[in-house]
Parts: structure tokens; sequence; C-alpha cells
């Protein structure tokens, strides 16, 4: 069969075949698309759009029907380009002619290396799932099973790793000694561990931030954004959060750590919402029957206090009596061994990258 490898030219069956594509490939059940994202980030007025330039890519079959996409995310100053919003039907021949196009954008553009897949930031998706596929949980990086070999056969290498953990629920009779008392002792020396409240969610986001930006400041991909680019990535949080799952610690009325987990809603809160997916939305959150421990982060001054924040959700968890997931922590992070007596599996996630030759 033959190709055709058409790059971005901002029409609109172009954009339309790139959107589309997702529909084709997953069930209903498993698709993780967020529509008004990709157009925004297509024609550059996603909120991150200007840190950055984007060019698309499809391949399309004799039929003309589109059967894989992926785009080139290159910020200014960086020999670094990400690799993202890569979909595909399992055929490693076009996927070779869609990937080489795109490497070639990327060399013409002064670039030696590309990282994915990362859908244009840090802040929106990145990261292949590679196990335990058919049942996605609510931030989790969904993608076919076939996709990390697909770019394996296209001579990429892994470069990081990272696993989620699944909790088995918490039951009266388990406790952890060295946690609940890591708690207590932050506690009697002057801490306090708090609940985010509906009229308090605007100031802890706004905290939350005040933190996160410098704690992943490391981690592959991070690019650094503003606070207005932040609260306006995560606001929606205040509508799916439960808010005794959401934790602030403060020492001295000054913010030092947060732990942030959202009852698991599968793929339900993305798309285009029906009313019967916000009736859906609505009884998950009144009462849900799991929950994603998203982010978690101390200052670096104050060693222990994780330990006390994950006690603090722990007794939450124990209370509700409901399994858990600890998302995408990455390998060497010392957080992916809390709990481990309550750890029944764990799914992995990998990060790739491919070297480019200049030709010198």
């Amino acid at each position: 069969m033959s190709f055709t490898v058409l790059a971005q030219d901002g029409s609109s069956d172009f954009t339309e075949k790139f959107i589309s594509l997702p529909k084709h490939l997953y069930s209903k059940n498993e698709i993780m698309q967020n529509e008004n994202d990709e157009r925004s980030l297509l024609n550059g007025t996603h909120i991150l759009s200007h840190y950055f330039s984007l060019k698309a890519f499809i391949v399309t079959d004799e039929a003309g029907k589109c059967i894989s996409r992926c785009a080139v995310t290159i910020y200014p100053d960086d020999k670094t380009a990400f690799l993202g919003l890569f979909e595909s039907a399992d055929d490693t021949a076009a996927v070779k002619e869609l990937l080489s196009a795109a490497e070639e954008f990327a060399k013409s553009s002064g670039i030696n290396r590309i990282v994915g897949p990362v859908d244009a930031s840090f802040w929106i998706r990145y990261r292949f799932k590679t196990d335990k596929f058919g049942s996605p949980y609510t931030g989790e990086p969904y993608n076919l099973p076939y996709y990390p070999k697909l770019w394996q056969e296209c001579g990429y290498q892994i470069c990081e790793r990272y696993s989620s953990n699944h909790y088995i629920k918490v039951e009266n009779q388990v406790d952890s000694e060295k946690f609940s008392s890591r708690l207590a002792e932050k506690l009697a020396s002057g801490y306090s561990i708090e609940n985010v409240t509906k009229n308090g969610f605007n100031k802890a986001l706004k905290e939350v931030y005040g933190m996160l930006i410098e704690l992943y400041s490391s981690f592959p991909a991070y690019k650094r954004i503003n606070e207005n680019e932040f609260t306006g990535l995560y606001s929606y949080f205040g509508s799916i959060i439960r808010y005794n799952m959401v934790k602030m610690a403060y020492f001295k009325n000054k913010p030092v750590g947060f732990f942030i987990s959202i009852p698991d809603y599968g793929n339900t809160v993305y798309g285009k919402l029906s009313i019967a997916d916000y009736i859906k939305i609505f009884r998950i959150r009144s009462k849900p029957s799991g929950y994603v421990m998203l982010y978690m982060g101390v200052d670096a001054e104050h060693r222990g206090l994780g330990k006390a924040l994950a006690e603090a959700i722990r007794s939450e968890l124990k209370n509700e009596g409901v399994p858990s997931i600890g998302a995408l922590i990455r390998d060497g992070n010392i957080n992916k061994d809390y709990f481990s007596s309550l750890i029944d599996f764990e799914y992995e996630y990998i990060l790739l990258e491919k070297l480019l030759d200049q030709g010198e």
C-alpha cells in the first residue's frame, strides 16, 4: 500500500482528519481525547501556544483516509523538540513515513533530539502506557498497546520510566506506625494539614502553583508557565474534586506541601459532555468507588512532611473504604514505596527519545 504524508496547512480538511482519527481507533470506554485542546493546539490559540511552535502531520492511505498522525513542538532556544499527539493504526510502514517527515522538519529547524510522546507541553499530557490496558483511570496518559513498539521500530529508545501503584482499600486493621507517628510529630511541632474548601479553592490553587513550579522543574519535558496559565489549566479541578481528599500543609502560615486526589471518573470527564455524563460525574463525585492520587509536593526544607501528608490521605481512604491509585511516579522517587503493603499491582509508563543525525 502507498501512503501520503501531509503537513499541516491550515485547512479545515487537515484539522478534521487529524482530530477525527482517535474516534476510529479507540472504543467508547477507552478514548481519552480532549478535542478542544487539540483544536486549539493546531490553530495556535491554546493558553500555552505562545511558548512554542507546533507543526502537525498526518499519513493518508490510497483512499485518502487518515491512518496516522503526530505533531512536533519546538521551543525557542531548545535543541530538543517534543513529538506528541500521536495516534495510529498498527502499521509500521505508515508510522515510519510519518515520523521520518516529523524528524526532517525538526532537523530543518535546528533540532538534534526528539523526546516523546509529549503533547506540546509537560502541562498537557506525556508518556506512553505499556501494560494493563482496557480501563483507563482519570488523568492517565492512555494509548493503544502497540504504540511503544511502533516508535521503537523507528529508532526511539526509552529514556524515562514511570509507574502507578494500585492500592487495595485500607482495612481497619491496616496501620503504619511510621506514617501515623510522623503525622502526629508534624502536627505537634506546629504544622497544620488542612482540607481545601470550596471558597478557598482558588487560593489553594495559587499556593500549589508557587510550590509545584519549582518542585517539578527537574522533570523531563518541563517548561515553566505563569500563575494565570496554571490556574487556567487546572481551575476545572474545582468541579471534580472532593475537598476532603485535597490537603494543604502549612508551617507558620506558609504553604509548604500539598496532596491532590480526585475521584476516579474513568474517561467520563473527557470530550464533549452530555447531560448523562454530567449526571454520572455528579454520582461518582458523591460516592466514589476509588481515587486517583495525582500530585504531591513538599518544600525541601520540610523533610518528613510527605509521609505526614500521605498518612492524612490514607486516613481518608480508610474512612471511605475504597481502593486508590498513586499515579505516575517517576522511577527513583521515594513516593513510589509509600504504603507498599497495600500495593496489589502496578501500571508502567515510558518516555522515549531519538537523537537526530544532523549530517555533520
